[in-house]
């Protein structure tokens, strides 16, 4: 039978269930999946080699690394067949296997794992603070652990800086409290110094104070403890970075003999330095023979320990003063009245504990009133003042002079074994001496009357009649002078 006009039968098994058109619409659809899988991959193996984390892939079931991409591989310097195939506790960062181990466990059931403070070593045995953060997720019909590992050493030194500088700050502020405790300057200057040893670290410690003309060093840490007592002038190249720091007022810092202010003192031990005033009081200095041995953090605390010492400083140099004007006469420079009422009950008490007695010298300037009638007033304080220098230059250091009232002085004299005869001597040369380099100062010559008397601690007589003794006796030498 003639089949012209139909179509052919087709050949057994061929597909005839859509047209030749559908077909090639799948396979681009297929294509063009393949294609985003293997544009997928590549963003995938891009971001996994170029990741500034380490990164590690690991089998879900077994444990063992798959791959490991290039920035873990630099973080801890083994090559990367150290990792493939082997278990996290097996490739030599992970110390702890037994808690590894667990950790894997842990994973396993979790699916999902973090630690912020893992240590870590390199192949050449460093230390690496990391954070390791573990996922379990679905590649297919299988699952695939990924570890990320990020470097934290720089903010793990970081947080360790951050609270020892608050440690410090805290001592710093405890030192502060203890300054204003002090009493003296002294105790000040050895407190600050230790502070400075102990609390910031610097064992190469200098502090130097203003005394006239030059600067002193008055305490020193346990490696400059020689330089104690060391005076340099404030003036000229002598003075070196000390001197030209009180005189700017200004801190300096350097990190090598090379970088050093050229004021600095050459010294082939000396590398790296700061230089902190004291508010024109004085200096502090700390040293080393180290480069670059002091941060700018260093020269901040540096900083603080110098402004707390120099608070305390002017404190007690205000206290003194004040005393000082409540005790002092301000004409004459010499004690008052008050200063004798408050320690003549504390030298009767020293005098009856050593068994020693008081002298006490009662001095009148003669012929007072006819240098006020004459001369004025001005000129009378004049001789005033000049007869408190006199008198003050003639005693010793445990002696004092008070300006008893109007042209009348006291001297007590602690302690003399009854010889205030040798005082009353030692003022007569010192008045011959005043005369003689004063010709022109009055129309005749200065004169002093002089009384003495004792107090005894063994007798049973008042403090003033001793007074009164002394008293009577100068105005007897006054009447035997006229």
């Amino acid at each position: 039978m003639s089949t012209a006009g139909y179509p052919e039968r087709p050949d057994a098994g061929e597909d005839v269930s859509r047209p030749d058109w559908a077909g090639g619409a799948q396979a681009a659809e297929d294509e063009r999946s393949l294609q985003q899988l293997r544009e997928s991959e590549t963003r995938y193996r891009r971001l996994f080699e170029t990741a500034q984390d380490g990164i590690l892939l690991l089998d879900a079931s077994t444990g063992q690394i798959a791959d490991v991409n290039p920035f873990m591989v630099d973080m801890l310097g083994y090559p990367r067949e150290h990792f493939l195939g082997r278990r996290l506790w097996e490739i030599g960062p992970v110390k702890d296997e037994e808690a590894s181990r667990k950790a894997f466990l842990e994973l396993q059931e979790k699916r999902y794992v973090r630690y912020e403070d893992l240590p870590l070593e390199t192949f050449e045995g460093r230390r690496v603070q990391v954070e390791f953060v573990s996922n379990v997720y679905a590649v297919g019909d299988s699952e695939v652990i990924q570890c990320n590992i990020r470097n934290v050493s720089a903010r793990k030194l970081a947080e360790t800086a951050l609270r020892e500088t608050s440690r410090k700050i805290a001592e710093l502020h405890r030192a502060a409290h203890q300054l204003e405790t002090c009493e003296r300057e002294e105790d000040v200057y050895l407190m600050a110094v230790d502070a400075a040893e102990r609390v910031l670290g610097f064992l190469e410690c200098s502090l130097y104070i203003k005394v006239g003309d030059r600067l002193v060093v008055k305490a020193a840490s346990s490696e400059a403890i020689a330089n104690v007592g060391l005076e340099i002038p404030l003036e000229g190249r002598g003075g070196g970075l000390a001197a030209e720091t009180i005189d700017t007022d200004a801190a300096s810092r350097f990190g090598s003999a090379a970088q050093a202010p050229e004021s600095c003192l050459r010294d082939p031990a000396l590398q790296s330095g700061i230089s902190v005033p004291l508010n024109h009081l004085g200096v502090i200095q700390i040293r080393s023979p180290v480069r670059d041995a002091f941060t700018e953090e260093d020269a901040r605390l540096l900083g603080l320990l110098a402004g707390y010492t120099a608070e305390a400083m002017r404190r007690i140099r205000l206290q003194r003063e004040l005393r000082e004007q409540a005790t002092r006469d301000p004409l004459t420079g010499v004690y008052n009245r008050r200063y004798f009422t408050e320690v003549i009950a504390q030298e009767v008490s020293r005098s009856r504990r050593h068994g020693r007695p008081i002298g006490f010298l009662m001095v009148d300037v003669n012929r007072f009133k006819q240098i006020n009638d004459q001369l004025g007033h001005v000129a009378g304080d004049r001789v005033l003042k000049e007869v408190g220098a006199l008198l003050q230059s003639a005693v010793r250091g445990e002696d004092f002079v008070i300006r008893y009232g109007g042209d009348e002085f006291l001297i007590v004299l602690p302690e003399t074994d009854g010889e205030t005869s040798v005082v009353e001597a030692r003022i007569r040369n010192t008045l011959d001496r005043w005369n003689a380099a004063n010709p022109t100062l009055l129309p005749f010559r200065l004169d002093l009357a002089i009384g003495e008397a004792h107090w005894l601690p063994q007798s049973e007589e008042a403090i003033e009649e001793a007074l009164a003794e002394a008293d009577r006796r100068m105005y007897e030498q006054k009447r035997g002078a006229r």
